[in-house]
């Protein structure tokens, strides 16, 4: 098709404006390159750098409750072994209570025994008149011992009569049978006699009861003695009676002691016991503060990431703004050279070219780069949330 005349000097023109803009070269350092793309935001950053210090951040307080977990289980040892002594110290409790018991039913046979001896001095102050001679100490004696005593005595009685022969012989020999004097000797030799066989009475029941023959000798020497020391055995009976009956307090106050540390060593258990819950809190709340610490910085984290992302995106927008129109004035003199050549093939008669297309008219830039925030800000509190 030809170029109609009134056209051939605009085309020309045309052809020479697009020969000279087609040749040169086109820069496109001007609107490329990293300096279009928007660096790391300050606050973002901080979010890096806050993250980066948080790793690990929660040993201490794992380290912390690790301590407490192993302080309470110690506590809960000593509350088992504490406990242990209370059982101990109940037990003794028990022992105690026993032999107070003991000492307690002990007082019946005291009390009887000064009860015996008070009727026992009363039989020797009735029946003193009666209770003379060698016969007397046959009440006090062992029945174990009986018959040595009676056979002892039998040897003895047999060797003073024949001691009381012999002064009766003596007596028939110097013709002073039947006198005062024979029976003077025979009183004195009889009284001596009867002093030695209470001596060795005496003697033989001290091997057997040495109370019994002390009381016996005491009988035959003076009945009021004997009475006086039967009231002395009613007394040691009493004493004793009263000595049993302290023996058995004695024994209840220490029952009363050993149960009183029982429940102190118990309490003292339970303490150790809520020591050792109280460990079990500690380490609760050192995992429960390691958690908060945690969700407070990755919160933190997430909204200083969320807030840098956003800025960053704002910066990139700016950039990427720019960037179209470097781009949109470097490929300018092209689109107008595209649509001149359109408006000449109209008005030659032929079909117009295909419309110039801006290069930098891809969407609104900050669009995209929020949408690249909000991407942005998600990760964050993915990471760190």
């Amino acid at each position: 098709m030809s170029v109609p005349d009134y056209l051939e000097n605009t085309v020309k023109d045309y052809a020479d404006q697009a020969a000279a803009a087609y040749s040169a070269p086109i820069n496109t350092d001007v609107f490329t390159g990293s300096q279009f793309v928007a660096g790391e935001d300050p606050l973002q950053t901080q979010a890096i750098n806050m993250a980066q210090q948080g790793v690990g951040s929660y040993a201490p307080y794992l380290q912390a409750a690790q301590a407490a977990q192993a302080a309470g289980a110690g506590q809960l040892g000593l509350a088992g072994q504490t406990l242990g002594g209370a059982y101990g110290a109940l037990g003794q409790a028990g022992s105690a209570l026993g032999q107070a018991g003991a000492a307690y039913g002990g007082m019946g046979q005291f009390q009887a025994a000064g009860a015996g001896a008070a009727q026992g001095a009363a039989n020797i102050a009735g029946g003193a008149a009666g209770m003379t001679g060698p016969n007397a100490y046959k009440a006090f004696m062992s029945p174990y011992q009986q018959q040595v005593i009676d056979a002892t005595l039998a040897e003895y009685d047999k060797q003073g009569a024949a001691g009381a022969q012999q002064i009766k012989d003596q007596a028939v020999a110097s013709g002073n049978f039947g006198g005062g004097r024979e029976g003077a000797q025979l009183g004195e030799y009889q009284a001596n006699r009867l002093a030695d066989r209470a001596a060795l009475q005496s003697s033989m029941l001290q091997e057997g009861f040495g109370q019994a023959n002390q009381l016996a000798q005491q009988n035959f020497a003076n009945q009021g003695q004997l009475f006086g020391m039967q009231q002395g055995l009613g007394n040691m009976a009493s004493n004793l009676f009263s000595q049993q009956g302290q023996m058995g307090a004695a024994q209840q106050s220490l029952a009363n002691a050993q149960l009183g540390r029982g429940q102190a060593i118990q309490g003292l258990s339970a303490a150790q016991q809520g020591l050792a819950g109280a460990y079990g809190n500690q380490m609760n709340q050192m995992f429960g503060l390691s958690d908060f610490q945690r969700q407070g910085m990755g919160q933190d984290i997430s909204a200083l990431g969320s807030m840098g992302a956003i800025r960053q995106g704002l910066t990139q927008a700016q950039l990427t703004a720019e960037q179209n129109r470097l781009r949109t004035g470097a490929y300018e003199p092209y689109g107008r050279l595209t649509q001149f050549g359109n408006v000449l093939t109209g008005l030659g008669g032929g079909y117009a070219g295909q419309q110039y297309q801006d290069p930098g008219s891809g969407g609104s830039p900050f669009q995209a780069a929020l949408g690249t925030a909000t991407g942005l800000a998600g990760l964050y509190g993915k990471i760190f949330g």
